[in-house]
């Protein structure tokens, strides 16, 4: 026999991260917990730190190439978990380099490494491609910490 109950039934109102509007159909004399896992991504912060590119229309296939082709040394620096290049879908020629940290403090400590000037054309030898003539203006530099992650 089911009935119909509202999230969370946890026992915890006021503190529960769960839904509070969901509407469900549990069995009787069950209740709804949050998993191990629900638990861990109300609790796990992290760093973001973004550059928005506007490209040059022309520049849009090169300018994907040298960040497909690029070392970027990011594996190899504490605390550095993903990274990603985005490509906008409603704005042209829009893009987003996002790299997400464990803090504020790794994502700094990249800013000041070899392999950051490595990645960035700075080091001894390094025969990266610059991007500067393939943009419309300067990156802007955007950075977050987490309020909730859900993975």
């Amino acid at each position: 026999m089911l009935q119909q109950a509202r999230l969370p039934t946890c026992g915890n109102q006021a503190t529960c991260k769960l839904q509070k509007s969901a509407t469900v159909f549990l069995p009787r004399r069950v209740t709804c917990k949050a998993s191990a896992t629900e638990q861990q991504a109300s609790t796990k912060t992290c760093f973001v730190a973004m550059n928005v590119f506007k490209v040059k229309p022309e520049c849009a296939a090169d300018f994907e190439e040298v960040w497909k082709s690029r070392e970027s040394h990011l594996k190899e620096m504490p605390g550095f978990v993903r990274f990603a290049l985005l490509k906008c879908e409603n704005v042209p020629n829009k893009y987003i380099s996002q790299s997400t940290w464990e803090s504020g403090d790794a994502f700094k400590a990249w800013t000041q490494s070899q392999q950051f000037n490595k990645a960035h054309g700075q080091g001894e030898g390094n025969k990266r491609p610059g991007i500067a003539q393939m943009l419309d203006g300067p990156p802007s530099p955007e950075f977050f910490s987490s309020v909730t992650m859900t993975e």
